[in-house]
This record gives C-alpha cells, structure tokens and sequence, in this order.
C-alpha cells in the first residue's frame, strides 16, 4: 500500500496570493537564470496589480482554477488555470497560465499532481483542450509537460523582461485522461 503525499493540493483563497507569489518568485530565482535577465529577476516583487489580478482569477470559479500545494503550512506549488489567452483560439480551449514549484520541492510529484488537477479543473469547467507557455530554453520544463501528455503545438513567441527571451506553446485534448 503506497503511502500519500507529504503534500495536499486545495483551491486557492485570495488570504494565499501573498504566499503562492512567494513560490512564483523563488521559483523564477532559481529556474530562470541564465534565461531571463538578473535585472529582471533580481527586481521581482509583488505589486498590487499582480495581488488583485490573482484576486480576481480566484473569484472566477466557473471558468478559472486556482491550486495551492501545501506540506503542512508550507506554500510548496501554485497553478493558474483559466481561459485561454490567445485570442487566435476557440472559447473552448483553457489555458494553464501558471506552474510554480518551489525548488525545494521539485522532483517530487508536486508539479505532476498540479498539473493533473488544473487539466482536471478545466475539463470540468468544459474545456475541451488546453495550452501552456513556457520557455524555450528550458529543457527540463518542456520534457516535464512532455512527459505529461502535452505536445509541442508549433506556436512561438518572445516576450521582454529586460531582454527577450523565447516561449513555446503546448497543446493537449482534454478529453484524453490525465
């Protein structure tokens, strides 16, 4: 008989944003460097606009999911899911905007166990696939999304933190189980 997780996944509540940012931040400390400028990442912060754009994604359960990873009262993971961005894709398709596990605790599970619940939460808000954006020239990231059922769908992009940096899309059928 296997033994659970050192961890719980829950929804987030606006009292977690403070925490949950913290692992975002870390996270892009420690994972982004050498990919994304030190002046950027050296500066991260949390500006009230990040505050009330996390609030307001939060309060819209019928489209957007929100997860905590929690061991104990420690923020291990967070993940942002909601519609998808692009405005080139259909009203039914989500996207995972966000996927943060603290380097602590990566290796573990905990990006795995988020990943199925926020493809889970998004199917059942009726979405029948899923994107994510991530770095290019991050391997490991990309053979975990891999790994995961996810597929490089073609579509890339460049975004400015204090010099470009190169993403790539994944795509996946949610009507496949995760």
């Amino acid at each position: 008989m296997s033994r659970p997780p050192p961890w719980t996944v829950r929804p987030a509540t606006a009292d977690d944003i403070e925490a949950f940012e913290a692992v975002r931040i870390a996270t892009w400390k420690a994972c982004f460097r050498g990919i994304v400028s030190d002046e950027f990442l050296d500066g991260l912060t949390l500006p009230p606009h990040r505050i009330q754009r996390c609030r307001d994604v939060i309060e819209d359960t019928a489209g957007s999911a929100v997860l905590v990873a929690r061991a104990g009262d420690r923020f291990i993971g967070m993940g942002m899911a909601e519609p998808a961005s692009d405005a080139c894709l259909e009203s039914d398709v989500g996207e995972i905007r966000a996927l943060y596990v603290h380097p602590d605790w990566q290796g573990r599970g905990v990006g795995r166990a988020l990943l199925g619940a926020l493809t889970k939460a998004l199917r059942a808000r009726g979405y029948r696939a899923a994107v994510l954006w991530t770095l290019r020239d991050l391997p490991p990231t990309r053979r975990f999304y891999e790994a995961t059922g996810w597929d490089f769908d073609g579509a890339e992009g460049t975004h400015d933190w204090h010099g470009l940096v190169h993403l790539v899309r994944y795509a996946r059928d949610l009507s496949e189980p995760s």
